[in-house]
């Protein structure tokens, strides 16, 4: 039996991030749509936030060859944290336009893709780690990240 404390963290560490993102993909929309009443910049900010996740992916991987798994996911998470957390911000100090809402969005959605692509191809090294299978710490990982994406929904509704 292995040390578990990395599986574990990381565990905690994408529960937190994937709640977040589900939250943010929902509320953010809906902050546009109850502060401006259109349904159009709703949609559009929706869209400045997946749009660069198909262009994140294609970089990704090179991007964690180079820089490391660890780092990138580590990096990844600060960098979504940042952007999300100037939007209340910015919005509370009244200079949030419209522009700058798209723009962290769309930061928040570039760089969320190389970190969640990080810590899913740290799984096979952590399962070895803590002495577990493969499919075990994949289970795991996904169970916990289908339930960290529901519990975002619904907070976002609060």
């Amino acid at each position: 039996m292995g040390n578990r404390t990395p599986l574990a963290a990381t565990l905690a560490a994408n529960s937190i991030s994937t709640a977040g993102t589900s939250l943010t993909l929902i509320g953010v929309p809906w902050f546009v749509l109850e502060t401006t009443g259109s349904a159009g910049r709703a949609g559009f900010v929706a869209f400045c936030a997946t749009l660069p996740i198909v262009v994140a992916a294609l970089i990704g991987g090179p991007v964690i060859d180079r820089i490391g798994r660890r780092r990138v996911a580590i990096a990844s998470d600060a960098v979504c944290a940042s952007a999300i957390a100037a939007i209340p911000l910015l919005h509370f100090a009244g200079v949030l336009d419209f522009w700058m809402l798209c723009a962290l969005m769309a930061v928040n959605g570039f760089a969320h893709t190389p970190g969640n692509t990080a810590r899913y191809v740290l799984i096979p090294d952590l399962a070895a780690h803590a002495g577990t299978t493969l499919p075990r710490a994949a289970s795991l990982f996904d169970a916990v990240s289908r339930g960290a994406r529901m519990v975002g929904a619904a907070l976002a509704g609060v």
